[in-house]
């Protein structure tokens, strides 16, 4: 524990953590399913719908509309506590029996396929998504339209398999760019156009491997790249090779100052915190948007006096909460919205003042939170996250398993559940994938793919064909799953290292590790070179 981070639990009022950051991170990850979607039962009207919830979980789980209506009172499922035992352990038992929406989105028009995500119009296959329309098979995609295949974007629009980028148009390709156009497989440019396999530039126009090429030799490169798979394998080598040529950032900024981390945008005072925007005096933030004074958050948007919270949206002065979304002053609660001064609560809608699902009166529920804390203070209790049994999910079945992956015998071995795979026999592929989108025919929304990686079985549904032939790249040959882990692969690890700036010799912080083989400046070194 830093000193910076004893000043930060003082605000909150809370002891010490007895995990580090990575395993503070790891246990609210585990709460998270991201991608598996399962055709089960509502519990409630019976039709057959979508969920993030499979259906051997011992819950209840309701569509969206039984969940939202007046047929579900998640009051009726409240208890009175018992001082003579565990909170967590009455949480638990009351939280078993209370219906939870079967997967988390709200504001959105024909979103189903999507988890964690808000404000949405016509997305499909993705998570966290925000304020996003025409978007498919996406990971944290922001403010963006008529994409497909983002993993931590912003504002991008007709773009295709791009990470860690931002005000990008009809490219493919692109990491860690800013106001690339027309552009394929480029690493850190910015406000610059028609680039092919370019590394580092700034306010270039018709270059191929950093090199200035004719508008006729830019346009044939990008035919051959996308048709010819030959060609393809080839630029790409070379690109990689340029790629360890040209220097790289410490770690990756912009418009921010007194932060450490990665992916930093717009922000002060962010501390060890991973791929976050207009963040203010915040700690240990991965993946969250517009936050002041939060420490351990994953999967944030739009909050301020947070404290160990996973899957928020619009949150505020609350602590130790999952999936609580346009909600403030919650303790211990899971799956609520648009509720207020609530303790250890379940699927709220609205409501204040409850404890265990059971309201009170103001001055009732300030003495009850006050009796509750101080049993859990004196047990030792209080001051951490939900403990790792209380997952919905199996630890394979969440985000956890790609950022601090485990086997089955370690991850029950730490308390986690895991989730035995579903009996069931794939098909064989029934359509040969041409190079040439041209060649790809209407009915190919008909065919069955088989991934050629993990040989699940996947499809292709028109909006996404029409994106295709517009942006003039064929159809994938990779199920969804396999192509974000792809692109997860290409960022750094979370984690900061010591090294020296490869120019001047200064000591540097850095998410390149002593095994990488990339020129590392400090930022002085670094924007004399690009710039």
């Amino acid at each position: 524990l830093e000193a910076a981070d004893l000043e930060f639990l003082k605000k909150f009022e809370v002891p010490a953590p007895t995990f580090c950051p990575d395993c503070r991170n790891q246990r609210r990850m585990a709460f998270r399913n991201d991608r598996n979607f399962y055709q089960r039962e509502c519990d409630l009207c019976k039709n057959t719908i979508i969920s993030i919830y499979s259906s051997e979980k011992p819950f209840p789980v309701y569509c969206k509309d039984c969940y939202l209506s007046d047929r579900f009172d998640p009051l009726q499922y409240g208890v009175d506590f018992d001082p003579a035992r565990p909170f967590l352990q009455q949480f638990a038992e009351m939280r078993s029996r209370v219906p939870r929406m079967a997967s988390y989105q709200t504001q959105s028009e024909n979103s189903d396929y999507t988890v964690h995500s808000a404000k949405n119009r016509n997305c499909y296959m993705g998570n966290s998504f925000r304020e996003c329309e025409n978007v498919y098979y996406a990971d944290f995609a922001q403010y963006s339209k008529d994409s497909l295949d983002l993993f931590m974007c912003s504002h991008m629009e007709k773009c295709y398999d791009c990470s860690d980028c931002d005000q990008c148009y009809h490219s493919l390709h692109l990491e860690n760019c800013l106001s690339t156009n027309f552009s394929c497989l480029c690493f850190d440019c910015h406000s610059s156009s028609n680039l092919i396999a370019c590394v580092g530039l700034r306010r270039k126009e018709f270059m191929v491997l950093n090199q200035a090429v004719s508008k006729e030799i830019f346009e044939e490169t990008l035919r051959r790249f996308n048709t010819d798979p030959a060609f393809r394998e080839e630029l790409t080598q070379k690109y990689h090779e340029l790629r360890l040529q040209v220097p790289v950032k410490n770690f990756w900024e912009r418009n921010s100052e007194h932060c450490s981390g990665n992916y930093i945008v717009n922000s002060k005072n962010a501390q060890h915190s991973y791929n976050v925007r207009n963040v203010e005096d915040s700690r240990y933030n991965f993946d969250t948007i517009d936050m002041k004074d939060t420490m351990d958050l994953t999967r944030a948007a739009g909050g301020e006096f947070l404290y160990e919270i996973q899957a928020m949206i619009d949150l505020f002065f609350s602590k130790f909460c999952n999936l609580c979304y346009q909600s403030s002053e919650l303790e211990y609660c899971d799956n609520c919205q648009a509720s207020k001064k609530s303790f250890g609560c379940m699927s709220l809608k609205n409501h204040s003042t409850c404890v265990l699902n059971k309201q009170y009166s103001p001055e009732d529920y300030i003495r009850l939170v006050e009796q509750i804390k101080k049993q859990m203070k004196a047990s030792g209790d209080y001051g951490e996250f939900f403990p790792a049994s209380l997952s919905p999910f199996g630890y394979n079945e969440t985000m956890a398993q790609d950022y601090y992956p485990l086997s089955q015998e370690a991850a029950v071995t730490k308390g986690y559940q895991w989730k035995s795979d579903d009996p069931c026999s794939y098909l064989a592929q029934t359509y040969l994938i041409q190079d040439k989108i041209a060649d790809v025919p209407d009915s190919v929304v008909n065919e069955v793919f088989a991934c050629e990686t993990c040989k699940k079985n996947y499809k292709i549904i028109p909006q996404e064909l029409k994106l295709y032939r517009e942006l003039g790249v064929s159809v994938p040959k990779k199920c969804f799953s396999c192509r974000l882990k792809a692109r997860k692969k290409l960022q750094n690890q979370r984690k900061l290292w010591n090294r020296e700036c490869a120019q001047c010799k200064a000591a540097i912080i850095t998410t390149y590790g002593p095994e990488k083989k990339e020129i590392v400046y400090c930022d002085k070194c670094y924007l004399a070179a690009i710039y």
